[in-house]
């Protein structure tokens, strides 16, 4: 089989990225997977990010639009948004979907080994079996030098290995490392940013969706240069070196998890089909005495760090995150 004769989709989300864009770019270029289009969503950038990119596709037609977020609501999560609901609304279907941040760089081989991985699972199953795949990273300074480290250094538990995990902290699917096949596309409620808002990520939304319905591939070796600055949206998990300093950041701990966990909700109450994993969600969410069971049923954060364990719990039996960062309910609604 020719592997360019799959096709390929490629959502990315900018804001003020002068500086990195063209790298990421011209890796999407040096690939060797070939078939693919860009759609891009900007978040009205006040710097020179959407001149760079209609420069490049002045001579790149694979770069098929790009668009600007009107929406009511500004930042990455409502910018992801806003392509994907751009191209669910708008675009023909695509065998593979994949997601690009502005500042990275992909290496040669990412889209290909993603796409055998996906193509691997469809063999094994079927090609109406929702198939997810993501890789892992390679940490690098601003200048994209290699600081010698991997994403999976950072994590202790893989996504693989306990997808349920991801209810409940985000920090095992990055989206610029993942694809899926349409299977999974099609089951993807996606609404316009005006009615998400700015708190769901997408790529912890469309990995619960792999979580409950998928089938997952994790390639252990690096495929991306993660460009570590200072305006990434997400980090590298963190080490709990000394209780003062965690408590420093409470706060922050606690936004985080109103994120996540409204997430999991929307997530929830969006469903195309309820499973027992979706039931089970809903009652941890709803009552306090459901918390410990699923927590003990599915083996969440099992060899999470002490500390890692005892916020989650504090924020979920405290409901804290629902009074820091108040969500409107009428967001979730089961359709």
């Amino acid at each position: 089989m020719d592997i360019n004769s799959k096709k390929v989709v490629i959502m990315m989300a900018t804001y003020n990225g002068e500086k990195y864009i063209q790298d990421q770019i011209e890796s999407l270029q040096n690939q060797t997977f070939t078939n693919w289009e860009l759609y891009i969503s900007d978040d009205n950038s006040t710097d020179r990010t959407v001149d760079i990119i209609k420069n490049i596709q002045n001579k790149e037609d694979r770069i098929k639009k790009i668009i600007r977020n009107d929406s009511s609501y500004h930042g990455a999560y409502a910018n992801y948004f806003n392509i994907l609901y751009y191209v669910k609304k708008n675009c023909s279907k695509y065998d593979y979907y994949f997601y690009c941040d502005q500042d990275d760089v992909w290496l040669p081989n990412k889209i290909e080994d993603e796409v055998k991985g996906l193509v691997n699972i469809e063999n094994k199953y079927s090609r109406t079996t929702p198939a997810f795949v993501y890789c892992d990273l390679e940490l690098c300074d601003p200048k994209c030098n290699p600081i010698h480290d991997k994403m999976s250094n950072h994590i202790r538990t893989q996504f693989i290995k306990n997808p349920y995990n991801n209810f409940f902290k985000e920090q095992y699917v990055w989206g610029t490392s993942m694809a899926h096949n349409i299977a999974l596309w099609n089951l993807l409620f996606i609404e316009d940013p005006n009615k998400v808002g700015n708190i769901v990520t997408h790529d912890g939304y469309i990995s619960r969706y792999a979580a409950v319905y998928g089938k997952i591939k994790y390639i252990s070796k690096p495929l991306i240069l993660y460009r570590r600055t200072n305006n990434n949206v997400s980090g590298t998990p963190g080490t709990y070196k000394i209780i003062s300093q965690k408590l420093l950041k409470l706060p922050t701990l606690i936004r985080n998890a109103a994120n996540v966990y409204w997430g999991s909700l929307y997530f929830a109450y969006h469903v195309p089909k309820e499973t027992t994993v979706i039931k089970d969600l809903k009652k941890c969410f709803r009552s306090g005495k459901n918390i410990r069971k699923f927590f003990i049923k599915y083996n969440i954060l099992k060899n999470e760090r002490v500390l890692g364990k005892l916020s989650t719990n504090v924020i979920m039996y405290t409901k804290l995150y629902k009074f820091v960062f108040p969500f409107n309910q009428n967001k979730i609604k089961y359709r």
